[in-house]
């Protein structure tokens, strides 16, 4: 399926292809507890993925590993997507599940992940 996206100001838009969207992960590391975001359940891969197309819209955070790249906008704050580089040296991309149109991300089936017992935030 074809997914599209947007921050809540819309000026930050990206889309993704996934198989339909029926599970989300939540994750309880100091970062995601106070984004509150539900993520996407699997990373998509970069083939499958058009981040926005304006970077300059966009700020990044780098946590922890500093191995993700937390992206959000820089209007309205909202946390997009992050990126990480997969062993093929290809970005890998969890999407905010909360920006997909036409999509509640609180009706999906969560699943609570225990970040801080993770090593590497790229685990989640």
């Amino acid at each position: 399926m074809e997914y599209h996206a947007h921050c809540h100001c819309k000026r930050v838009h990206f889309s993704f292809r996934s198989h339909e969207i029926t599970s989300g992960k939540r994750c309880n590391c100091s970062l995601c507890v106070r984004r509150g975001a539900v993520l996407s359940s699997d990373y998509i891969p970069d083939a499958d993925f058009t981040p926005h197309a304006d970077e300059s819209d966009l700020s990044v955070y780098l946590w922890n590993d500093k191995v993700m790249r937390h992206y959000f906008c820089k209007i309205c704050g909202i946390s997009t997507y992050g990126a990480v580089a997969g062993e093929d040296g290809k970005d890998r991309y969890r999407v905010n599940l909360g920006c997909v149109e036409g999509l509640d991300a609180l009706a999906l089936d969560i699943t609570i992940v225990n970040g801080k017992a993770l090593p590497l935030a790229d685990e989640l």
